[in-house]
């Protein structure tokens, strides 16, 4: 197993407290980059040209986006 893979993992195994605890840990490190849910939420109602029913394929596309 790599090592991403395990801290992954160790991460999984957390509960959502502390992984959410974590998460604040890390975006204090990482001062000036807004978090991704921000990020995410900029983009909401502006992709164009996308399938009828993008829910239908969720699983799918969610996949094909973390694996680009």
């Amino acid at each position: 197993m790599s090592t991403v893979a395990e801290i992954e993992s160790a991460i999984e195994r957390l509960s959502a407290e502390d992984q959410e605890k974590l998460r604040e840990w890390l975006q204090e490190r990482q001062p000036g980059r807004e978090p991704i849910s921000a990020k995410l939420r900029s983009l909401a109602g502006k992709a164009r040209n996308l399938p009828a029913d993008l829910a239908a394929n969720h699983d799918h596309y969610l996949h094909f986006v973390a694996h680009r």
